[in-house]
């Protein structure tokens, strides 16, 4: 392992971290309890990160960069390799966030490291009924309002393209669907409910499948939510964060959040 960066442990920080020959970048903000966000390079995720950093200890950790032959075969390999990527940039326990194709590596993360794992949020999941690859749309595909594109980044500051394409290779996963009732910790699943890149039952099987899952539908969204709503969004993830298994969202119930 290898880690380059700058800046005390109470100031924002980027920096650069070799894990098992795979590359990651990743930046820190805040302290107190450890929030780990992956970042799968699609979304303007800012208003978010610093609203957990008021509170929070806030690790946003990039998809590797990594040769052909290094790739996984799998999106469970690929949180394998979180894992020790995570291992080295925080110590105990830690909440968990994955959004869109990065919630499938989130959940398998939970699935993998139930000790590490404390609670989860999955912002728009597409690991269940998934209708398109989030990596390949457009703007027209992910946002409910197109004018909204600012919230997006730009084609080229997505993740690397080998990893990219493991993940549009794996945008619906089986396997993972099958073992969801296994996912030990606390959860929060979010959808917006104007997503072309999810079917709309999707909220309803992380709900019934997921022990402890919130389900909370976000009015006038698309699949990016934080770039169509990001106050709704980050209100509604900081609260679950906070609060985790005293969340006011009920199992058997969904909020609408307006």
């Amino acid at each position: 392992m290898t880690q380059e960066h700058g800046a005390s442990d109470n100031e924002p920080e980027h920096g650069r971290l070799e894990v098992a020959g795979a590359q990651f970048r990743y930046f820190t903000a805040g302290s107190g309890g450890l929030v780990l966000m992956l970042d799968v390079g699609r979304w303007r995720n800012a208003p978010l990160i610093d609203a957990l950093a008021r509170d929070h200890r806030v690790v946003s950790l990039t998809l590797p960069e990594m040769s052909t032959e290094a790739i996984p075969e799998s999106v469970e390999g690929l949180a394998s390799l979180l894992i020790l990527a995570a291992g080295e940039l925080t110590a105990g326990k830690y909440t968990l966030i994955g959004e869109s194709s990065g919630a499938s590596a989130a959940l398998w993360q939970a699935l993998l490291a139930p000790s590490e794992v404390e609670a989860l949020a999955l912002i728009s999941p597409t690991a269940v009924l998934p209708l398109g690859d989030p990596l390949a749309a457009g703007p027209e595909q992910l946002l409910a309002h197109p004018e909204n594109e600012s919230g997006l980044l730009p084609q080229e500051s997505l993740a690397v393209e080998d990893v990219r394409t493991l993940l549009s290779s794996h945008t619906y996963d089986a396997e993972l669907e099958d073992r969801l009732g296994e996912v030990p910790c606390a959860t929060l699943a979010v959808f917006g409910l104007n997503d072309r890149m999810v079917a709309p039952e999707a909220a309803r099987v992380y709900r019934e499948k997921i022990p402890n899952c919130n389900i909370s539908l976000v009015y006038d969204a698309g699949h990016a939510i934080i770039a169509d709503r990001p106050e709704a969004l980050t209100s509604l993830v900081t609260d679950f964060v906070e609060r985790r298994e005293t969340f006011i969202v009920g199992r058997e119930s969904g909020l609408i959040n307006p």
